[in-house]
């Protein structure tokens, strides 16, 4: 049934065939925030476990939902013309590098995400304290969070 509901609201398609679906026509299948903390995610793992493998500044934002500073990051100004921005997490597929835009916010933006049909949906939607947060759908690692209606692309969203 998700894919079928999915399959109606891509506003993308690849030359080599990936769809690529807006976020805001995902969020009533994404994760709500009462199953957020009982979700089952494809890579799970003891947060001992995360701690080790990501790091401290990593972990702060993945699994904490941390924030980075603004312009800290090295993928705020890396604009590559083919490929994948993947979760730091565990390497799944979120973003495609055309998805994404120039900004000046001080952070990565980016406007599609990525599904695949073995997958569906690459990025998960939640309401987070008046803000939607989205999360990798693989492994449940915090991304940010996603803005709507600032017409800063033609999908009119913010990632």
């Amino acid at each position: 049934r998700e894919v079928a509901a999915l399959a109606q609201h891509f506003r993308h398609v690849r030359a080599d065939g990936e769809r690529v679906a807006t976020s805001a026509a995902l969020m009533s299948l994404s994760r709500s925030p009462s199953a957020s903390s009982t979700r089952s995610f494809k890579v799970e793992k003891s947060e001992k476990e995360w701690k080790a493998e990501l790091g401290t500044a990593k972990y702060r934002v993945l699994r904490q939902q941390g924030t980075e500073p603004p312009h800290s990051s090295v993928y705020n100004t890396m604009y590559p013309e083919k490929g994948f921005f993947k979760c730091a997490g565990c390497g799944h597929p979120l973003y495609t590098a055309d998805s994404k835009f120039k900004s000046n916010c001080g952070w990565p933006c980016f406007d599609r995400v990525v599904y695949s049909e073995e997958g569906g949906c690459h990025v998960g939607v939640q309401p987070h304290g008046g803000q939607f947060e989205i999360v990798c759908n693989n492994c449940g690692g915090h991304l940010g969070h996603v803005f709507y209606g600032e017409r800063c692309t033609p999908n009119n969203e913010r990632h």
